[in-house]
């Protein structure tokens, strides 16, 4: 976990065991909340702990009612993505749980996938911090991609999605308050859900990598992002 005031939800993957039981490193990949409520000392400490990219994975909405704390900084090459924009218009109805709305995710948003794993092939020297709101769904399954394509097991990426419900203790039951019935189910973030998430990953393209390029990363690209989440030989 990396300690703030004014969010709740943030922790590096470095640290994580990958391919060949080399650790990823820090400093590189940072998944976080909602940063609208930042401190200015917790900006200063992201600055100092190297964040110099901020992904931004939430609506257009989202962004305008509540905005980003680190959007202003100079130093920090702001970028928003909507991922799960559009998604909304290929469900018939509300997904049945969490593990079916990131399949759907999978399949109809690769899009904001592709803009936001270009992104990072883009920077390979850079600490990059992505965030949504609540840093447990948007957030947990580009964390899951770039694990997956890191080698880490499919248990230490649930567990680090599940870390979620912890960090977010009493948020999530207010969520569960404030919003309708209907959606209280979508408001965890349970084991089961990120293993339907990467049981499809797996199934139907081999993994992260195998998605990456189906998406329009080219091997080469994909390469590149993996080796940068290691230190150098």
């Amino acid at each position: 976990m990396i300690s703030l005031e004014g969010a709740r939800n943030v922790r590096d993957l470095g640290g994580l065991i990958g391919q060949s039981g080399q650790p990823l490193r820090r400093h590189r990949f940072v998944r976080a909340d909602s940063l609208e409520s930042l401190h200015a000392m917790d900006v200063i400490r992201l600055l100092e702990y190297g964040i110099t990219i901020d992904i931004d994975l939430r609506s257009k909405h989202e962004r305008q009612q509540w905005g980003d704390a680190l959007s202003n900084i100079a130093e920090v090459d702001y970028v928003p993505v909507p991922l799960l924009d559009g998604l909304e218009q290929h469900l018939a109805s509300l997904p049945a749980s969490l593990g079916e709305l990131y399949v759907a995710a999978l399949q109809h948003c690769q899009h904001g996938f592709r803009d936001i794993f270009q992104t990072m092939v883009a920077q390979p020297d850079a600490g990059i911090l992505f965030h949504c709101s609540a840093g447990k769904d948007r957030t947990g399954m580009i964390a899951a991609l770039l694990l997956d394509l890191a080698g880490v097991s499919h248990s230490q990426i649930v567990l680090d999605y599940a870390q979620s419900a912890s960090n977010l203790t009493g948020l999530l039951d207010k969520l569960a308050e404030q919003n309708a019935s209907e959606l209280k189910h979508l408001l965890g973030s349970e084991p089961e859900h990120m293993a339907l998430f990467l049981s499809e990953l797996s199934q139907q393209h081999g993994g992260a990598p195998g998605y990456l390029r189906h998406i329009g990363l080219d091997q080469a690209a994909v390469a590149t992002l993996r080796s940068s989440m290691f230190e150098a030989a």
